[in-house]
């Protein structure tokens, strides 16, 4: 399965920026909560420290230094302070507006596309790099949030890569490493019948009209899947929130090399 991730370059940027202590931090003395810290935003697994902490020196271009308080035993509170600056504790968060209930169960799977780009469109106005002098701690700080805001966007916007974005963030689940132990199974018996009539229906096909009934006939598969999708995620099903995230991925793989059909080119559907 392919991923959806940032470049390599805004990856060891934003890995970098997961060292700093959190600009929307408030500190106290209680002891460190038992509570499962927040997952980096990144929806990577090669950084999985607080995404709370990528727009640290950013933050720093607006407003006061503070001195940091020198006791081991402080904890950090994940509380956004400075309204100028987006929450970035995950992807539903950088998006108030159009998600101010966070990720399922406590909201729908399903998103408001129109309001959600609306929203984005408005965040990276804001945030353009281009609003700070270049080589600047602050343009550098911005490139980082708009690297972080498309990736944001690009995810959610797109229901495959929402459902493993949300596998992974809240269940620590990753369906795109095929050799995963939690990637076995995955598929009944009756699905791996339907993709492999589907291989039969594609290799068979001879014009454009068939490929065109073919792909009418796949259009209700991926609905289907998206619709199960929102009930798993609803009922924090995390067995069929896989297994209907691996179907949708079948059928989004068919539609795609339906698309790229041509006569005497031979495709192949790529799970």
């Amino acid at each position: 399965m392919s991923r959806t991730v940032p470049s390599p370059q805004a990856i060891k940027y934003l890995r970098r920026l997961c060292a700093i202590e959190s600009p929307f931090a408030t500190i106290s003395s209680r002891p460190k909560p038992t509570q499962k810290p927040f997952r980096c935003a990144l929806s990577h697994p090669y950084c999985s420290r607080q995404l709370s902490t990528t727009a640290i020196r950013f933050q720093q271009a607006h407003s006061q230094p503070q001195t940091p308080s020198p006791q081991p035993t402080e904890t950090i509170s994940p509380v956004h302070q400075d309204p100028y600056l987006p929450n970035i504790t995950n992807y539903y968060t950088l998006f108030p507006s159009t998600l101010p209930r966070g990720p399922p169960p406590s909201s729908p799977f399903d998103i408001n596309l129109p309001h959600l780009r609306q929203e984005f469109l408005q965040l990276q106005s804001k945030y353009h790099p281009d609003k700070f002098p270049s080589g600047t701690t602050s343009h550098q700080k911005s490139l980082a949030l708009s690297s972080l805001l498309n990736t944001a966007y690009k995810t959610l916007n797109d229901p495959l890569l929402r459902a493993r974005y949300l596998l992974l963030e809240n269940y620590g689940v990753d369906v795109t490493v095929e050799d995963n132990s939690t990637h076995a199974g995955l598929t009944d018996q009756a699905t791996l019948l339907e993709v492999m009539e589907a291989q039969e229906s594609l290799e068979e096909a001879t014009s454009y009209e068939d490929i065109e009934k073919l792909m009418q006939e796949n259009v209700p598969r991926i609905l289907g899947a998206e619709e199960l999708l929102g009930k798993a995620f609803a009922e924090e099903d995390v067995e069929s929130a896989k297994r209907e995230c691996v179907r949708l991925n079948y059928w989004r793989s068919l539609q795609g090399a339906l698309r790229e059909w041509e006569p005497g080119k031979e495709v192949r559907l790529v799970h």
